[in-house]
């Protein structure tokens, strides 16, 4: 069975770069995860405290709560294959193709 994921992304209001990243990381789940990921949006201006104890120090930032271990990555998410590494989705690229050749 595939993992369910947890991803909440911080951001700073509705600036370009914020939308960006929302709509990178929504295109990408989409194609990837369809049915099987939560998305949170925090705008840290009005929760900074989530942002605080999340140890969120710059914005855009995701972070994948599940599955474990955390990992958070930085930036408009607009590098594919950074953002498809950060989530640890080239592991289940892996396991896919295992069925195929060798």
């Amino acid at each position: 069975m595939a993992d369910r994921y947890e991803l909440e992304l911080f951001v700073v209001g509705h600036s370009a770069k914020a939308e960006r990243a929302e709509s990178n990381l929504r295109r990408l789940c989409e194609a990837r995860l369809a049915g099987r990921y939560e998305l949170r949006v925090t705008d840290v201006l009005e929760d900074a405290e989530a942002a605080e104890a999340a140890n969120i120090i710059a914005t855009p930032a995701l972070m994948r709560r599940a599955p474990l271990p955390v990992r958070v990555v930085v930036g408009d998410l607009s590098q594919h294959d950074a953002l498809v590494r950060g989530l640890g989705l080239e592991e289940e690229e892996k396991d896919g193709d295992e069925g195929g050749q060798r």
